[in-house]
């Protein structure tokens, strides 16, 4: 068994290493390179007050090893960090990734004043839009260096006559629930000028962490009031924020194999703690915490997922069917982490025209 994880761990670090290669030559990866989104609209969610932002510095919080400035070096390291069954403190590891990624590279602020946005890719006449959310394992957002995960469905979906809209939410250093809040205040943003984009049917899809962000949403979130004590809300914040249909893609639905992936969400001080880390871990595990029943859902993964974890995610299939929820289940024979859209867009845009 120590034979076998050892190789996967390996074919870990060279899928990583070649991951950021491949990002290095599509994209200039140097510190002041312009984020992608940039040469898109940028619609920012939150208007008068912002719950969780302030001018304090993210470096007093973070831990970070200033002598690394290898970024794909960083991303090897980071990728192989968060995929572990087993405690290790990454702090450092993921932190270093953040700073080096989000920070240095321009794509996030160093005081926590980070604003979130939406990128809106409007199909005239179409009354359905999907708000996408990208992944990064919230160390990072896969959408500031790459197009997967974001703007290519968003193309996708625009191609079959539905709008969309990619959501750059808040990650690392901030903390639960504040990416989860970002989200919710999407939702209910869009749904509040759904007259002016002309939406009657509003869904969402998510990817990896993104996954994660959308289970979290429909199981934990949906409905109830996270925001931070002394927050006052406006009337986006009174919209109802049900949604009936989303489709999740590759996506972490528990931290049970990805457990230093704590650290990029959570207090470090809570995660360094076996008790409270163990509270964490059940208080995220969405298998057991299912509460959706009533959204139909759609799952993607591949079977050679070496990071995510798919016991876990069948788990939570199984749960939600045993529960009796509408799932419709995409299994891609052979394909691993981050798989390419080939393997599940036919069947995940007809499922989406069917509800």
């Amino acid at each position: 068994m120590k034979r076998i994880t050892k190789i996967l761990m390996i074919i870990l670090i060279i899928l990583s290493i070649t991951i950021g290669i491949l990002i290095k030559l599509t994209f200039d990866m140097q510190v002041n390179s312009i984020p992608i989104s940039s040469e898109y609209e940028k619609i920012f969610i939150w208007e008068n007050e912002i719950p969780g932002n302030s001018t304090k510095s993210k470096l007093e919080d973070m831990n970070i090893n200033y002598n690394e400035n290898n970024l794909l070096l960083s991303i090897a390291k980071y990728t192989l960090a968060i995929v572990n069954d087993e405690y290790k403190d990454e702090e450092q590891t993921i932190d270093t990734l953040t700073y080096l990624y989000e920070i240095k590279g321009g794509y996030e602020k160093e005081t926590y004043e980070d604003e979130p946005y939406i990128i809106p890719f409007i199909v005239e006449n179409s009354n359905k839009a999907v708000i996408i959310v990208p992944g990064g394992g919230y160390g990072y957002k896969s959408i500031d260096r790459e197009k997967n995960e974001g703007l290519d469905i968003a193309k996708s979906l625009n191609e079959n006559g539905i709008s969309a809209f990619v959501l750059h939410y808040r990650s690392n250093p901030y903390e639960y629930p504040i990416p989860q809040l970002d989200l919710q205040r999407a939702i209910r943003y869009v749904k509040y000028h759904s007259k002016e984009y002309g939406i009657e049917k509003l869904s969402l899809i998510g990817f990896s962490a993104g996954g994660n962000q959308i289970g979290t949403f429909i199981n934990i979130i949906q409905g109830k009031d996270f925001y931070p004590e002394g927050y006052i809300k406006d009337e986006i914040d009174e919209v109802d924020d049900y949604i009936d249909a989303v489709a999740m893609i590759y996506p972490v639905l528990s931290y049970r194999d990805n457990i230093p992936m704590l650290f990029c969400i959570f207090d470090d001080e809570a995660v360094k703690n076996q008790q409270k880390r163990e509270e964490l871990l059940k208080m995220t595990d969405l298998s057991q915490n299912f509460n959706s029943k009533d959204v139909k859902q759609f799952i993607a993964y591949g079977t050679k997922d070496l990071v995510a974890g798919m016991e876990e995610t069948k788990k939570y299939i199984n749960t939600a069917q045993v529960n009796g929820a509408d799932i419709k289940v995409v299994e891609a024979k052979n394909q691993p982490h981050a798989m390419k859209q080939k393997y599940y867009i036919d069947e995940y845009i007809k499922w989406l025209k069917e509800n």
